[in-house]
C-alpha cells in the first residue's frame, strides 16, 4: 500500500478550511446551540427536582390529611358507640319504667277484680242468707205471727 501524500495534503488543507469556516461562521452558533441545550437540560432537571419536591410536599399533605381523616373516623366511631350506649341505656330505662307501670296496672286490675269478686261473693252470700232466712221464717211463722212481726217492725220504724 502506497501513501498518496498529495491526497493527504489536499484533505488536510480542506479540513483546515472547513474548520476555519466553521469557526468563523458556525462555531458561535454551534456553541450557542450547545449552551442552549445545556440550559434546557439543566432547566429540565430543576423542573424535575421541583416536581419531586412538590410531590413530596403533596404526599406529606395527603398523609397528614389521611391521618386527620383517620382520627376523625375514630372519633366518630367513638361518638357513635357512646350514642349507642346512651340509647341502649334509655331503652333499658324505658323498658324498666314500662314494666313497673304494667306491674302497677296489673296490681290495680287484680285489686279491682278482687273487689268485684268480693262484692259478688258478698251479694251472693247475702242473697243466700236471705233466702235461707226467708225459708226458715216461712217454715216457723204462720200468717198471724208474720203480721205481728211486721206491725212491730213498723212501730219501731215510726218510733225510731
Amino acid at each position: 500500500m502506497q501513501v498518496d501524500w498529495g491526497q493527504i495534503v489536499t484533505h488536510a488543507i480542506g479540513f483546515m478550511i472547513a474548520v476555519w469556516l466553521l469557526k468563523r461562521y458556525a462555531w458561535e452558533h454551534l456553541l450557542g446551540f450547545v449552551e442552549k441545550r445545556r440550559e434546557t437540560i439543566a432547566a429540565s432537571f430543576e423542573e424535575i427536582d421541583k416536581g419531586k419536591a412538590d410531590i413530596a410536599s403533596e404526599k406529606a399533605r395527603l398523609d397528614q390529611e389521611l391521618e386527620n381523616i383517620e382520627a376523625t373516623r375514630r372519633e366518630k366511631i367513638q361518638q357513635a358507640a357512646q350514642e349507642a350506649e346512651r340509647l341502649a341505656s334509655e331503652i333499658r330505662e324505658e323498658a324498666r319504667r314500662e314494666a313497673i307501670a304494667t306491674r302497677e296496672k296489673t296490681k290495680q286490675d287484680i285489686a279491682i277484680e278482687l273487689d268485684k269478686a268480693n262484692e259478688i261473693l258478698k251479694d251472693r252470700t247475702i242473697e243466700a242468707v236471705l233466702t235461707a232466712t226467708e225459708k226458715m221464717i216461712d217454715d216457723q211463722l204462720d200468717r198471724d205471727k208474720h203480721n205481728k212481726l211486721i206491725d212491730e217492725f213498723l212501730n219501731q220504724v215510726k218510733a225510731g
